[in-house]
């Protein structure tokens, strides 16, 4: 009789137990989603602020393009460019073979109006001179030691040409310094 009374004890416990845990477990779901819900609006405005006009002209307010959001154009392969750079201290003259990498966001309104291949290959000459113009105005030196200043004027006389930043990011695949 005494195994019979102790099992049942364990077993209301075991029930009382289970009622407590779930009791639990959804005020818990209940509190932690209003708390991510409220980080993500904090989060939200934290992002607005961060790319309120800081920027200037139309960079940085793409920046959060999905990948399945992106193409890509450029000058590489067959059509890697040969850029004639500044004269540097050393007095000689210094060539840069690159490989230039246009991302666009696909999402953009302005894609469909100036990223169709149409209109790429329409722009392709005029795109090609900003970016000539833009690295060879920087020596050697200045490219090797960081070419992140020059890849963004690159994209800012870019999306000041099309007047869009569905142009985001501009990339170099492959340099070589002579």
């Amino acid at each position: 009789m005494k195994k019979n009374l102790l099992s049942i004890i364990i077993l209301a416990l075991l029930v009382v137990n289970l009622a407590m845990t779930g009791f639990m477990l959804l005020s818990v779901m209940t509190t932690n989603s209003q708390t991510a819900k409220l980080i993500s609006d904090i989060a939200a405005a934290l992002e607005l602020e961060a790319n309120g006009g800081n920027t200037g002209g139309f960079s940085g307010s793409a920046s959060n393009v999905g990948v399945t959001n992106i193409a890509t154009f450029g000058f590489t392969g067959d059509d890697q460019l040969t850029i004639n750079l500044k004269q540097s201290a050393d007095g000689k003259s210094h060539f840069m073979l690159v490989e230039v990498v246009f991302s666009m966001n696909t999402g953009s309104a302005d894609y469909a109006t100036y990223g169709t291949s149409d209109s790429l290959a329409g722009m392709r000459d005029l795109v090609k001179g900003k970016v000539t113009s833009v690295l060879s105005s920087y020596t050697l030196e200045e490219l090797q030691e960081d070419d992140q200043k020059a890849k963004d004027r690159i994209l800012d006389e870019v999306q000041e040409l099309y007047g869009s930043n569905f142009i985001y990011e501009v990339t170099f695949s492959s340099v070589l310094y002579q």
